[in-house]
This record gives structure tokens, sequence and C-alpha cells, in this order.
């Protein structure tokens, strides 16, 4: 009786296994696939899960490899006008992170237009040139040796960022920003997350905050207004600049000059902050009836200058 039994338990399995080979094999797909396009095309992006790495080469062709999202309805590659379209199509609605999910190696020109978006997929992009967009929901992203205009988004993940040059937009929610090597326009904006900027060529900055604090050297920086809520701000500074706006409430602010500046400082430390300064014998002004703090005085000609405010932090300034 066992014999029997376990003989037809075998055929069973065997059965089975017969039948979910092809749909595990079907489950994954690999991807390979080229497409040629036009000079300085326009690509539209959409990997919901998993990784993609972007990269980019001196071939007007599109190549896409290796493997789709377990959940994947269908592979889209095709051309839309002067448009072209890659997406893993997923069902509308879904369970999973992005330890599952796709993961697609694509090289595409090096000059063109791209606007990429995820969800919980890791992004990784480098050698491009043009008009870059790419948004995420819970992913991160990875981009280097790019220039144009480039614009980062991301809810919860992390921006890092290398090499970039151009104008540039950096924005997360709670995650952090940390880049090196870049240059040109730059704004960053931050709600809970930290941002750390060094070895850049920044010339035009300008930072919005909320409680994450901001680190950086910005040395080539001819503008800057940074505003933030309770986070403190320690940057420093060039005789390059020009114009500053500081803007804070409870954070403290701390600017080092690598060289004597060109400005007319104006601070208000308001009622509960302080102000501490370094760079010449001037001392602030307290109100008759409040410890609230002001001074204003200005270095060699005074023809920039430096506008600061804070509620109940510090203010130091030092060469």
């Amino acid at each position: 009786m066992n014999t029997k039994l376990n003989h037809l338990f075998s055929r069973i399995v065997i059965g089975c296994s017969v039948l979910l080979t092809p749909l595990m094999a079907q489950a994954i797909e690999q991807i390979d696939r080229e497409m040629t396009v036009s000079a300085n095309p326009q690509v539209e992006l959409k990997v919901q899960r998993g990784k993609v790495e972007i990269v980019g080469w001196d071939k007007d062709i599109i190549s896409v490899k290796g493997h789709l999202d377990e959940l994947s309805q269908g592979f889209i590659f095709e051309q839309k006008g002067n448009e072209i379209v890659i997406e893993d199509k997923l069902p509308s609605s879904y369970r999973g992170n992005n330890k599952q999910g796709s993961n697609l190696v694509i090289r595409i020109p090096t000059n063109l237009k791209l606007e990429a978006e995820g969800v919980s997929a890791d992004y990784e992009v480098e050698k491009l040139s043009g008009k870059i967009q790419l948004s995420l929901v819970s992913g991160s992203m990875e981009v280097e040796e790019t220039e144009g205009e480039i614009k980062l988004n991301t809810v919860s993940g992390d921006i890092k960022a290398d090499e970039l040059n151009g104008k540039i937009e950096l924005e997360t929610v709670s995650g952090d920003i940390k880049d090196k090597n870049i240059q040109g326009k730059v704004q960053y904006r931050l709600v809970s997350g930290e941002l750390e900027s060094e070895n850049n060529r920044v010339t035009d900055l300008a930072i919005d905050q909320v409680s994450g604090d901001i680190e950086g050297s910005f040395t080539s920086a001819q503008k800057v207004k940074i505003v933030t809520v309770s986070g403190d701000i320690e940057v420093k500074l060039s005789d390059v600049v020009s114009k500053v706006v500081f803007d804070t409430v409870s954070g403290d602010i701390d600017v080092k000059f690598s060289a004597m500046p060109n400005l007319s400082f104006e601070i208000d430390g308001g009622p509960g902050g302080r102000i501490d300064n370094r760079l010449t014998s001037d001392k602030p002004m307290k109100t008759k009836y409040t410890s609230r703090e002001s001074i204003q005085f200005k270095t060699q000609q005074g023809d920039g200058s430096f506008n600061a405010s804070t509620v109940s932090g510090k203010v130091s300034l030092e060469k």
C-alpha cells in the first residue's frame, strides 16, 4: 500500500514540476533589444521596481539588456513620433520592494532628452548630456559625469551626484543629498534630509531646507541664498561672492570666508539670537529692553550685500 502511495506521490510531484517549470521561466523574462534612433533623441523611461543602470555612449543606438520584473505584463520598446518609450509594464496594484523587480542596463546616446521615473527602483546614471529629469518615490539615485539641465527628485530615497555641470535641481523629502565636483547653477530642496557638498564649483547657489543640516564649501559661489527652519548652516565662501541671503528660525549660521569679501553686512539676530563677528572689530548692538542683537558693517568697499536673519539661532562670521 505504501509503495503505491509513494509511486502516486512521485508522479504528482513530477507532473507539478513539468507544469510549473514553463511558468517559472516566463516569470522572469530576459531582454536583449536594440533600436537605431536619430541624433538627440527624446526618451521616456519607466521602470517601477528593481535596479536600472543608464549609460551614455557615442552611438545612435539604444540598447536594453537584463531581465524584467517578475510581475511584468510586457516590455514596451517603441517609437511614438519623436519619442522613444521604454517601459517594463506592471499591474496597476502590486506588493513588493526594490529587492525584487527589473534589472536593466540601458545604453543610450550621450546627447538626448531623458525623462525617467520609478517607484522603488534604484537608478544609476552616467555620461549624459542634455535635458535630464529623473523622478522616484522611495528609490535612490546616483548620477555622475552628466551635464545640461538636470532635475533629480526622490521622496524618501538618497541622491548622490558626482561631476555634474549645468543648471541643476536636486530635491528630496526625507532622503539625504551628497554631491562632489559639481558646477554651475544649483538649487537644493530638502525637508528632513542632510546636505553635504564638497569640492564643488557652484556659481549660483540656492538651498531650501526645513529640519536637516547643511554643510558645504561653496568658494566659487557668486550668489548664495539659503533658507532653513530648524537646521544648522555651515558653509565656506570666498571673496568672489557678491550677494548672500541667509534666513533661519532656530538653526545656527556658521560662515567662513577663505579670503576677505567685498560686502556690506546686515544681520538681525532676532529676539533670541546671537551674533559673533570675527571679520572686523564691529560689535553687535542690543535693543534697550530686549536681548535682540543686530549689526551692520562692511568689509573692503562693501560693494556686495550680505543679509542674514535668525529668530533664536547664532550667526558666526570668520575668515
